[in-house]
């Protein structure tokens, strides 16, 4: 048993380590796609066109993503939403690099971050029941909801004094 209980870590802890580190990553991304709207308009429409654009494509495949992941190879379905996440983000990186990033620039990238999400929350839900012992499996749920709490409180402090 003590043997079964290590011979999981080093794989599971090497996965949970790196998408804690995308978590902070993708928080801090979108802590400063609302600053920039906020800054850029000032309008509360946009801000709310922006919250519809990040979550409208989440919400509508919330429901298919899972069904798709239990049919597709988890790690390719990992690789690609993590992927898409970050081509969005290196996009905006990008356009504001180069002093071309507008509105409806934010409007794409969050809805390509809502739709890699999607799928990627799924993906490594799945991925953790079958890495994890079962009689593990509790704790870690606490551990992945203890980053996502801590998360929630870092991020806008972190993301302000990083701006």
């Amino acid at each position: 048993m003590h043997m079964r209980w290590r011979s999981w870590m080093a794989p599971f802890f090497t996965i949970w380590i790196g998408q804690a580190f995308s978590l902070i990553g993708s928080s801090l991304v979108q802590f400063a796609l609302v600053w920039w709207l906020t800054e850029r308009t000032g309008s509360a429409t946009i801000l709310a066109t922006a919250t519809l654009a990040g979550m409208l494509p989440g919400i509508i495949l919330g429901p298919l993503a899972g069904a798709c992941v239990d049919r597709w190879n988890r790690r390719m379905v990992l690789i690609v939403s993590d992927g898409i996440v970050a081509a969005a983000s290196a996009g905006l990186a990008a356009l504001a690099w180069g002093g071309h990033l507008a509105v409806w620039h934010v409007y794409v990238a969050m809805a390509l971050r809502s739709l890699g999400g999607a799928f990627h929350w799924p993906a490594m839900q799945a991925s953790t029941s079958l890495m994890v012992p079962k009689e593990q499996l509790t704790r870690v749920a606490g551990m992945n909801q203890t980053v996502h709490g801590v998360l929630n409180i870092v991020s806008p402090p972190l993301g302000a004094l990083i701006i």
